[in-house]
């Protein structure tokens, strides 16, 4: 490759970075906003996988954790308005929560 084929355009090499670097803060925020998870991929947290809860926006390793020993110590969830029994999930976590759950065989 020679000298003269390089592009010594400064300007096109900024607007090269800045558009990667949007991409990459895009990405990111649609991972975060729970993007990355299917359309109408729903979960029951009275079965699901310490892995699977944690895919949930909003829920960390921490607070599946705690979803699991909640209904390891009291028995399923019958309702998705059981997840109130563990600490962490409120009324406002639970509307977050609600689209992402399903309880299996419940009417």
């Amino acid at each position: 490759m020679s000298h003269a084929s390089l592009d010594r355009r400064p300007g096109r090499t900024v607007a090269l970075l800045l558009a990667s670097l949007a991409c990459v803060v895009f990405l990111q925020w649609g991972v975060s906003q729970g993007a990355s998870m299917p359309v109408g991929w729903r979960i029951d947290p009275s079965t699901a996988s310490q892995a699977e809860l944690s895919m949930l926006p909003g829920v960390g390793p921490s607070l599946a954790r705690a979803i699991i020993a909640e209904r390891t110590a009291r028995g399923p969830f019958r309702s998705i308005d059981d997840l109130t029994r563990v600490k962490g999930i409120g009324p406002a976590r639970l509307a977050a929560l609600r689209p992402w759950l399903r309880i299996e065989g419940a009417p």
